[in-house]
């Protein structure tokens, strides 16, 4: 499900590949972000690297091309009021995917972090 809003400055997810794993980022115009469903907030310098990269996107309509291989990967951008999905990222995508992906890893390896019983694997 995709979020939009006045308070949405952009709403991405990457669903497919071969391990099948979903990431989906939903970031706010304060900053806020939900995560793969966990919320996090980006300061002043990333939310102006993103604006930044968001801006350069021009490609606003969806395609198929690139759909016909197998474990391929399904891209998914919601900004400005459009929403597009590609099977094959659009170079004018890939500044803002990137940034948006980083947010991920950054929130994956929080996750990590917390999970119950990694203080005792690591304090030894």
């Amino acid at each position: 499900m995709f979020v939009f809003g006045p308070d949405v400055l952009v709403t991405y997810e990457r669903t497919g590949g071969f391990a099948g794993i979903p990431e989906k980022v939903t970031v706010g115009v304060s900053g806020a972000a939900v995560v793969n469903g966990r919320k996090i907030t980006l300061d002043d310098a990333e939310m102006r690297g993103l604006r930044a990269a968001l801006n350069g996107v021009v490609t606003t309509w969806s395609s198929t091309a690139g759909c016909d291989v197998a474990d391929h990967f399904t891209y998914t951008l919601a900004y400005r009021g459009y929403r597009a999905t590609r099977c094959w990222l659009p170079s004018d995508w890939r500044a803002a995917v990137e940034r948006l992906e980083a947010l991920t890893r950054r929130e994956a390896a929080t996750s990590r972090e917390t999970l119950p019983g990694r203080e005792a694997l690591t304090r030894r």
